[in-house]
């Protein structure tokens, strides 16, 4: 059997560890190694080894020197992100660029560092429905998201990674990132996510449930519905 190490990247995310989960699934036929980076530890039990680290940054030099020696096949997961309400920051300013900031750029710079690692089979980044539309009370999040979707189809060296890039874009997961949020209309579950990514094989961008995607263009041109429906999450 051969060896993969899948390393996932914001260990406490349940859409990460449905990510995760579903990659083992995929790869059952590999010797499996698991690292899960965190930054502050809960009760959701990361898969695997769980190294905390003060920024996610920390994972690059932990993987270079971790396969220095040995050349198994490399998965990496990147699940990590914030969400604060506009409600809850007087400046949108300041809150659109703490979105940014992680959700964007700081994801971005590691896609880049990543996609130069050899031996790497796999990118799984989490998105979400929320980059394709803007729901007011989560302006800046889903600025954030669209962003960095935008940013990864124009980076160069990450369209030349030679392996599978996978962008999923799951619709609302009850999780803390949603906490004291009503459960929409658009909605998935971590056994849909896992069960999604362990039979699919290309890479791309990923619409969980894949049906939302006709869902989020309406949303596109249906800016008082979505205002509605919005005001209806608390």
């Amino acid at each position: 059997m051969e060896n993969l190490r899948v390393y996932l990247l914001g260990g406490n995310s349940v859409i990460g560890q449905a990510i995760c989960g579903g990659v083992l699934e995929k790869f059952g036929n590999y010797n499996n190694d698991i690292v899960s980076f965190v930054r502050t530890k809960y009760n959701e039990n990361p898969p695997g080894k769980s190294i905390e680290v003060d920024e996610y940054l920390e994972s690059y030099n932990y993987i270079l020197e971790q396969n220095k020696q040995s050349s198994p096949k490399l998965i990496i997961i990147i699940s990590f992100g914030v969400l604060r309400e506009e409600v809850e920051s007087s400046n949108l300013s300041e809150n659109i660029k703490y979105h940014l900031d992680i959700n964007t750029f700081k994801t971005l710079e590691l896609l880049e560092k990543f996609s130069e690692i050899e031996n790497l089979l796999e990118i799984h980044v989490v998105s979400s429905i929320l980059g394709d539309f803007i729901r007011p009370s989560v302006y800046s999040y889903s600025v954030s998201k669209k962003m960095l979707e935008l940013l990864i189809v124009n980076t160069e060296n990450i369209q030349n990674f030679s392996g599978e890039l996978y962008v999923w874009k799951p619709a609302f997961v009850a999780s803390r990132l949603n906490v004291n949020r009503k459960k929409p209309f658009l909605s998935t579950t971590p056994l849909k996510i896992k069960r999604i990514v362990a039979n699919k094989k290309s890479g791309g961008n990923h619409y969980i449930p894949a049906y939302s995607v006709i869902l989020t263009k309406i949303a596109k041109i249906s800016s008082p519905i979505i205002n509605w429906l919005d005001k209806r999450s608390y």
